[in-house]
């Protein structure tokens, strides 16, 4: 998941538990992370890629995923549609559309911004975002439709037709490499499942239900400081008390002190822009380049563009540490939406309880 995993408790057998729980993430790891070629979200973002040894093959049609993976993914759908795509679990080629990562880097060097795509990359990467691909066509079998697979290879044909006839080399991609850089105009991005959002909730929920289940008494599990499950209370019998950051402020400035578990809720998930708003430093766009505004570098998947909901941070408490963030993200680029609603869907989905409630809601200073 690209992040770090604290754990602070009492009670049991402190290593046991520290051992069990770091066996658990490295599971997690092996099913989820979308930068390992053999994890079950990479063979569903690319059926061809190795098995796991030991992995049933991927034959009737999908990819064949282990329980925990089908249930996360049907989550996933279901919280795409009740957030009406404010969350989207495919919004992978809007961000590579934008290049994020170039944008943040030229942020915190005080560079100008990277040209923004053109019109037409953003509506072929807005087409391959759709939560619509994504679909389940069998027992525990996920299929990922790609709209521009054929274009693509209509497209991959040429080079070697006019290898064949003598007008240019062919030269082959180095075996191991990857594309890390932005899709160029006039190509087609292909869909991208990445569960690294709502894995991380319900990773620190599992963690903490693993070591209450090992005999702790109280636990605090936190993935990447985003994401934070508990259970019980601190050794001295006080609440476990977590600090949110000022995102208006400095890295060591909090803006908020929650007390959890709140009214029996224990899961808890911030999303936020830790770079703000980026109108001061808009790209110096070349004559006839497109120029549209960026004041956001989270990108809105119902859109494509940038979100423009002027929220810098939001923290949901939960009592699943998937639904707090699917809510928490979907909330960063449309506050305006309702809670209850998409509790009470996963609620009748789920068929079980659930309830969660807005903690914190930071807003970019004017």
């Amino acid at each position: 998941m690209g992040t770090r995993v604290d754990l602070i408790g009492w009670g049991g057998d402190g290593m046991g538990i520290v051992n069990a729980l770091v066996g658990l993430v490295a599971r997690h790891e092996d099913l989820w992370s979308a930068y390992r070629a053999t994890s079950e979200v990479s063979r569903i973002n690319s059926p061809h890629r190795p098995l796991v040894v030991g992995a049933a093959p991927d034959s009737g049609g999908g990819v064949l995923v282990s329980e925990e993976t089908d249930r996360l993914l049907s989550e996933a759908l279901m919280l795409a549609r009740a957030t009406g795509a404010s969350f989207n679990p495919l919004v992978g080629p809007l961000v590579a559309a934008w290049d994020v990562a170039a944008m943040r880097a030229a942020y915190v060097a005080g560079a100008p911004l990277p040209p923004a795509p053109a019109p037409g990359l953003v509506e072929a990467a807005l087409e391959a975002s759709s939560p619509e691909l994504l679909t389940r066509v069998g027992e525990r079998r996920w299929l990922l439709r790609d709209p521009g697979a054929a274009e693509r290879a209509a497209l991959s044909a040429r080079p070697l037709q006019a290898h064949r006839e003598g007008t240019r080399p062919l030269q082959a991609p180095r075996e191991g490499t990857r594309p890390l850089r932005a899709p160029r105009e006039g190509t087609r991005p292909s869909p991208r499942l990445d569960l690294g959002g709502i894995a991380k909730g319900y990773t620190a929920d599992a963690c903490r239900d693993l070591a209450v289940e090992l005999g702790a008494s109280g636990v605090l599990v936190s993935v990447g400081s985003s994401s934070i499950a508990v259970y019980g209370t601190r050794a001295d019998s006080s609440p476990w008390r977590v600090g949110m950051r000022d995102p208006n402020g400095g890295e060591a400035s909090v803006g908020g002190v929650v007390e959890l578990p709140a009214d029996g809720m224990a899961s808890l998930s911030t999303s936020g822009d830790n770079l703000g708003p980026l109108g001061a430093r808009r790209a110096q766009m070349p004559p006839g380049a497109p120029s549209r505004a960026r004041d956001h570098h989270i990108i809105d998947p119902r859109t494509g563009e940038p979100a423009r909901s002027g929220v810098r941070q939001v923290s949901v408490v939960a009592s699943c540490g998937v639904l707090a963030e699917a809510l928490s993200t979907a909330l960063l680029v449309d506050p305006s939406l309702e809670v209850g609603d998409v509790v009470a869907r996963w609620s009748r989905a789920s068929g079980l309880p659930a309830s969660a409630r807005v903690v914190g809601l930071e807003r970019a200073m004017q």
